[in-house]
């Protein structure tokens, strides 16, 4: 799933969540979807996985891949890079964020409604 696709694949949520909210879950989503394309060692065959569950009091996304992973610390990027900003934003919108490693690495977010 390329970024782009991903955003598309929330649309259904036009009807459930308030726009703001929607457009922040588009921009993580996208963010973590292209970390997982550029770092995951992915082959033309992989897929990025794509989870979002709303419930009355949050949303949780995810997003998975079968890469090695990393080790989730406090991101904080230099002004001068052209890339790197992906974590610092899910740290910086997210109400809560973290990594988990079973069988490839899935990043995951949650927001509050």
């Amino acid at each position: 799933m390329a970024p782009g696709d991903a955003r598309h694949a929330l649309d259904g949520l036009v009807d459930v969540l308030d726009a703001e909210r929607l457009d922040e879950i588009r921009l993580l989503v996208s963010e973590l979807v292209t970390n997982s394309v550029r770092h995951a060692g992915m082959r033309s065959e992989d897929r990025v996985g794509l989870k979002v569950k709303v419930s009355d009091g949050a949303v949780r996304v995810e997003v998975a891949d079968r890469g090695p992973g990393f080790v989730a610390g406090q991101p904080l990027p230099s002004m001068y890079q052209d890339s790197g900003w992906g974590l610092y934003l899910v740290e910086q919108i997210a109400d809560r964020w973290g990594v988990t490693q079973d069988d490839g690495t899935c990043v995951w977010f949650e927001l509050d409604r």
